[in-house]
């Protein structure tokens, strides 16, 4: 087995700075940091993990910090702790998932989602009090704290004008019933492409984000006149509504068109599939793992990224209006 000298013998450097690639890398220049890597792959060496967080006063663990109102079993938090944990398992970095914060253990920094608008703060001042980083799947103005998101301006938009470029222009939404980020960045989109449109905004309706939730708010939307298109902020809303139009003798995409938004799955349970907005949630789990175990390694650049969405075109519940 190879050791830290062989390391060095190979790099033609010293055993020192092997020793602070594996453990400052950020302190070591790029092109000795690449050649020591290279040495490390030539000779098999396999760095002492326990050895080096000991010696960064680091525990090598990753809480992911995720509210007890949230279900694991939902699709998105399947998908964005895949993220995570292929991010961490490269990095040889351990995860513990939290779901409250009084539970007390020593850890290196924190991932955190679905917390509403006016937690952020608190969390924040929880971890800086324990001096850990925070990364979230969010975003806020906290300079400290590095955040990516799907953009849900753009994403919300871009379903919106999907209806209006088949023809509609009686536009109505059913949105998520919680004070959080993307509930409200998704009806601004739906108010900027109507805008941008010319057109006024239509009715809106704020619902459980659930099956029954979807079901009762479109009756309510459609009991207040008629509507061309309904534009949903979650697949799971968009099922509820398509079944509660069914009851009410509408044909979907005949008589009215649906959009979602979200992508995890639940537009493939209908019959025809639901056109939505796909949100690269495994690839933003693993974003936010490697931009906290760089910060962690001394990175101090912040980072704050809205990651755009894409339209699955291949749904079929959208058509031109009926006549």
């Amino acid at each position: 087995m190879s050791n830290i000298k062989d390391v060095a013998k190979m790099a033609a450097v010293s055993a020192i700075t092997v020793s602070r690639v594996i453990n400052f890398p950020h302190k070591v220049r790029p092109e000795t940091r690449k050649r020591v890597e290279e040495a490390m792959r030539e000779t098999k060496y396999v760095p002492n993990r326990a050895a080096k967080n000991l010696v960064a006063g680091q525990t090598g663990i990753i809480d992911v910090y995720i509210p007890e109102n949230v279900a694991l079993s939902n699709p998105f938090m399947m998908f964005f702790i895949t993220g995570i944990s292929e991010a961490l398992g490269e990095k040889m970095y351990s995860f513990l998932i939290k779901r409250s914060w009084n539970v007390e253990h020593n850890c290196d920094g924190y991932i955190v989602t679905g917390l509403l608008t006016d937690e952020i703060n608190d969390f924040y001042a929880y971890a800086k009090e324990r001096g850990r980083p925070v990364a979230l799947f969010g975003h806020t103005d906290i300079e400290e704290v590095d955040c990516l998101d799907v953009d849900n301006v753009l994403g919300a938009s871009m379903a919106v004008s999907h209806l209006i470029e088949n023809g509609h222009t009686s536009i109505g939404m059913i949105n998520v019933a919680e004070k959080k980020d993307y509930t409200m960045d998704r009806y601004r989109g739906y108010r900027l492409a109507m805008k941008n449109a010319g057109l006024p905004p239509g009715r809106t309706i704020r619902a459980a984000n659930s099956f029954n939730g979807g079901y009762r708010a479109v009756q309510k939307l459609l009991s207040g006149g008629p509507l061309s298109a309904v534009f949903c902020a979650s697949d799971v809303l968009a099922i509820g509504a398509i079944n509660g139009m069914a009851d009410a003798g509408l044909r979907v995409p005949k008589d009215i068109s649906v959009i979602g938004y979200d992508g995890m799955g639940h537009h493939l349970l209908t019959d025809p599939h639901i056109t939505t907005i796909v949100q690269p949630v495994i690839e933003i789990g693993r974003a936010l793992a490697m931009t906290l175990t760089a910060r962690i390694s001394g990175e101090t650049n912040r980072t704050f990224k809205l990651i755009p969405p894409r339209l699955y075109r291949e749904g079929k519940t959208v058509a031109a209006p009926a006549g």
